[in-house]
């Protein structure tokens, strides 16, 4: 199951990628040709934001987050578990804080306009609290298949040491 929900996300955020280069190439060749397509960039914002989100959960999912782990991998393994797991602990407080605030922050924007496009800003808005329940998805999953102190190594790494 995962395997597929893992793929439909990578090709989700391939297609909105597209979108958006679409969206600024006609936009921009509309304007140039004399006819101006009003929405374009603002379609190309609301597809860039998407693609966003998703591939800040695409990276999670593969480990490649933001880390410094020289003084981690230098402690026992013991305090190695305890760093880590206050660490993971502050991930998802903040990634659960995104989803709370998010969410009301989409709501309260949904009568807003985005622009001549015509769409709700709050499907712009909802990008975040999507976003951050991607995340924490797969921040349970990575601690549930590579454990506590695995849970943040790269997939990378992961590759490097058995090849050792």
């Amino acid at each position: 199951m995962w395997y597929w929900y893992d793929k439909g996300e990578e090709w989700l955020a391939i297609t909105l990628l597209g979108g958006t280069s679409l969206s600024m190439l006609v936009s921009s060749t509309a304007r140039a040709i004399g006819q101006p397509f009003a929405g374009g960039a603002e379609l190309a914002q609301f597809l860039f934001i998407w693609t966003a989100v998703l591939g800040a959960d695409i990276t999670l999912r593969r480990g490649g987050q933001v880390r410094i782990d020289a003084f981690v991998v230098r402690m026992p393994a013991k305090l190695q578990w305890v760093v880590t797991s206050l660490c993971l602990a502050m991930m998802a407080l903040f990634l659960v804080l995104l989803i709370w605030y998010g969410f009301a922050l989409a709501t309260s924007n949904w009568q807003r306009p985005m622009g001549v496009a015509g769409l709700s800003y709050g499907y712009i808005t909802l990008a975040l609290p999507v976003g951050a329940s991607l995340m924490l998805l797969t921040l349970i999953r990575r601690v549930v298949a590579n454990g506590i102190i695995g849970s943040l190594v790269t997939d990378d790494d992961e590759i490097v040491e058995e090849a050792l």
